[in-house]
């Protein structure tokens, strides 16, 4: 049973017992793992106040062969990012990226994926009150691209030539980005200015504030090729806002 330290975000957390939770964490070394603090809900637990959703720090770990859940020994906080729970754009853009790591991140080591996540909450606490939810989907994108599915936006899906930049089209999510006026329209009719506005959020330039439907043309996207067929509550949260 090897002893293991590592950096960690904790993605979600599980009453276990009366005096127990269930962590899942995004580890740097180790990717994805459950883990089991015992005692953690006694009221003089140290680790009590520390591993809430979001928070990140060092975990020591036993990790049991063959097992699913193993065994937190220690904790200790580097940043706790309560603050995001207090803004309903900064908690719904944190909770999805955490669900999206939580469900689709490889089993193995991805330190890449695990520093987007860590970025990505801090981009949500450093944003302006008005920026927040143009902060929330740039994040998602970044991370949904860092996962194997970032959208075409300048090469038409269809036909493969260029979509100029002052040109709209038609975003087909079932296709994975934009169809260029020459091809059957299919998908969401993008206007230039839109389409150059969704370029922006997945880019992460500088972009005006969001709308209901840059939320939910990232939302019907995600849904399509990276849930898998799993409902994503955090993404439903999102999109009601």
């Amino acid at each position: 049973m090897p002893i293991v330290t590592t950096r960690c975000v904790v993605l979600q957390t599980h009453r276990y017992s009366d005096t127990s939770k269930i962590l899942r964490l995004m580890t740097e070394d180790h990717g994805p793992r459950s883990a089991i603090a015992r005692g953690a809900l006694r009221p003089k637990s140290r680790i009590s106040g520390l591993t809430e959703p979001f928070a990140e720090g060092v975990a020591t770990i036993y990790l049991k062969a063959n097992r699913d859940l193993h065994a937190l020994s220690d904790f200790e906080l580097i940043r706790e990012r309560q603050v995001l729970g207090a803004d309903l754009r900064r908690f719904a853009g944190a909770s999805v990226l955490c669900e999206l790591v939580l469900r689709l991140a490889p089993e193995h080591a991805d330190a890449n994926l695990y520093h987007v996540l860590v970025d990505g909450l801090d981009e949500l606490i450093a944003a302006s009150a008005d920026a927040a939810g143009t902060a929330a989907l740039q994040q998602i994108w970044r991370l949904v691209s860092t996962l194997g599915f970032g959208p075409s936006l300048d090469v038409c899906v269809s036909c493969g030539r260029i979509v100029e930049p002052g040109a709209g089209g038609c975003f087909d999510h079932a296709a994975g980005g934009v169809r260029c006026r020459d091809c059957p329209p299919i998908g969401v009719e993008l206007a230039a200015h839109e389409l150059a506005a969704l370029r922006d959020l997945v880019s992460g330039r500088e972009s005006p504030r969001v709308n209901r439907r840059q939320v939910g043309l990232l939302a019907d996207f995600i849904r399509y090729h990276a849930s898998e067929g799993l409902q994503i509550k955090s993404l439903d949260f999102l999109t009601d806002l």
